[in-house]
């Protein structure tokens, strides 16, 4: 067999390749590269007898003024059971970066070590998984762990994955369909938006950040990404015509007082549950009109964003406004996405990352939907200027370090 390495492998093979592979996954797609401008990138492969059988979109951070470092998201894409082909691929891929002056390079292929549902956690790592990290040893390249916290590493390592179900509402918990029936009969109502949702989408994010006091992404790199992907990109927002509301619940709460008026003084259990409800319908008609206020006739309260790459979709971010929680908005907009990716010809529909133990608020409302956890093997270093990269990796752990008690 002869092998060829490209080192400028064209946009749209690539992407036939990535789509059609079992690693196939959206990170790994070349417009992946647009919207993470703010790196550099190349796309390397290897042919055999002209045909592409490995590829990799490559991210390239500088990190002085002489070095970078190589970044190869859910990649490289290849058979690594083919030995003579990994060898080859990485041998030829670290000579690239060391023209490149790479320190050394991050590869986090999309291989799955376990698939469970969640219901179901188990540690029964495949052996072929196990048996793979040595074999990449053996070629230089060194596994950073099987971490299970979120933050660990550059990718989670644990997925929630919805998979194509021909009855999916019925296969969510109980809670899940009761919140999306919540969610209706409070009129909230979900639909697809393009790039001209990007700003009212951002808003909702927005309010994610302020309660979890953390930084997303801003409206640019919103924009970036429905540029992107195109056709291949949807934002669900779900919004509640608060004026509709506010109306039903005036002509509510005058009905009420008519009745009440009518009620007989004696009639003590009637008059009790009247004044109750009047109570009740006061108290919505004062939040409504405070929030009408504010936000005018119509509210946006929550948001998603989800992009398809062959067979695979990824929800990549979700948002909600606090102030509006008991309208149980973000189940409805997580199964629209759902549905919408596998209109769309997806098998899977991935709703991201969660902490390995599955505990947690964002892991709770994930598990509602019944998926399958998806547990990936994780990142590999392959150093390409040894020393440097040790001096490199020092300094980054004492940069922890000091973050950590400052």
């Amino acid at each position: 067999m002869i092998y060829e390495f490209i080192d400028d492998v064209a946009p749209s093979e690539h992407d036939a390749f990535v789509a059609s592979h079992d690693l196939c996954n959206l990170l790994q797609s070349s417009s992946w590269a647009k919207v993470k401008d703010n790196w550099d990138h190349m796309i390397v492969g290897v042919r055999e007898g002209g045909e592409l059988v490995a590829s990799a979109l490559v991210l390239i951070k500088r990190v002085s003024a002489r070095y970078c470092l190589f970044y190869i998201p859910r990649g490289p894409v290849l058979d690594y059971e083919n030995i003579d082909l990994l060898s080859f691929f990485t041998e030829r891929l670290k000579r690239t970066a060391k023209r490149r002056h790479a320190l050394h390079i991050i590869m986090d292929p999309a291989i799955r070590c376990n698939d469970y549902a969640v219901q179901e956690k188990n540690d029964d790592r495949y052996p072929e998984a196990l048996r793979l990290i040595y074999t990449l040893r053996t070629l230089g390249i060194y596994h950073k762990g099987f971490v299970k916290e979120l933050d660990a590493a550059i990718q989670p390592r644990y997925h929630a994955n919805v998979y194509r179900k021909d009855d999916l509402l019925n296969s969510f918990s109980k809670r899940a369909k009761k919140a999306i029936a919540t969610a209706e009969k409070k009129k909230v109502d979900v639909k697809a938006y393009g790039k001209e949702a990007v700003s009212d989408f951002a808003s909702v994010l927005h309010c994610t950040e302020k309660r979890k006091h953390i930084a997303l992404r801003d409206e640019c790199y919103f924009e970036k990404l429905m540029d992107a992907y195109g056709d291949d990109a949807v934002i669900y927002l779900a919004k509640l015509p608060l004026k509709e509301i506010y109306d039903d619940y005036v002509l509510k709460l005058e009905e009420n007082i008519r009745e009440l008026a009518k009620c007989p003084q004696n009639a003590k259990k009637k008059r009790a549950m009247l004044q109750e409800q009047r109570a009740s319908y006061e108290r919505e008609v004062h939040d409504l009109k405070q929030l009408m206020d504010e936000q005018g006739d119509e509210a946006v309260i929550a948001g998603a964003l989800c992009v398809c790459f062959g067979k695979t979709a990824e929800l990549l971010y979700a948002g909600m406004n606090d102030a509006y929680k008991r309208y149980m908005a973000p189940y409805t907009t997580f199964f629209r996405c759902m549905e919408w990716s596998f209109q769309h010809g997806c098998e899977s529909c991935n709703m991201g990352g969660v902490e390995g133990d599955l505990n947690g608020g964002l892991s709770t409302f994930k598990e509602s939907f019944s998926p399958v956890i998806n547990e990936y093997i994780g990142e590999f270093d392959l150093p390409v200027a040894k020393f440097l990269y040790a001096v490199f990796q020092l300094l980054m752990k004492l940069r922890r370090k000091r973050y950590q008690y400052h």
